[in-house]
């Protein structure tokens, strides 16, 4: 399926918010202990809920048709998607400490294809590094704020 230039935007768009939404929900998840089999199948809720939330936005902002606003919306779920399981698939696969790593790699990695696509040279990579790196750094400070004894088990 070949992109057109806006159903590649999207794409990026869409992959970079699945990355940086799921990337929070996990780093939330670990602070609190959570097992590596909760944080894939929390973590695959959320990338779910995100595809559908940025689809139907995306579906929602264009006018026209409907043939018309598919092509966009459909890009933005698929990138969504696959965006958002950039942090969780290492915790279906490995232990805890290695699928951390992996899914802080990978999401790296996300945030590096990111800042290329933006041609904005170092504004575009340091925008999606602190981006990424915001959401999951705030995450860690507000939810340990969180006290283990409020979060009923």
């Amino acid at each position: 399926m070949k992109l057109n230039s806006d159903e590649r935007t999207q794409a990026v768009f869409g992959a970079f918010d699945g990355v940086v939404s799921v990337i929070g929900f996990v780093f939330g998840l670990i602070v609190h202990h959570s097992s590596p089999s909760a944080i894939a199948v929390g973590g695959l809720g959320g990338a779910i809920a995100a595809t559908i939330s940025m689809t139907t936005g995306e579906y929602e902002s264009r006018d026209g048709e409907w043939q018309a606003r598919i092509g966009g919306a459909g890009a933005m779920g698929v990138a969504t998607f696959v965006g958002s399981l950039v942090p969780v698939w290492p915790f279906f696969v490995f232990s805890r400490n290695p699928a951390l790593w992996l899914a802080i790699a990978g999401s790296v990695l996300v945030a590096t294809w990111i800042g290329s696509e933006k041609h904005k040279g170092f504004l575009g990579y340091a925008v999606a590094y602190m981006t990424l790196f915001g959401a999951a750094g705030l995450t860690l400070v507000v939810v340990n704020l969180i006290p283990q004894s409020a979060v009923i088990t």
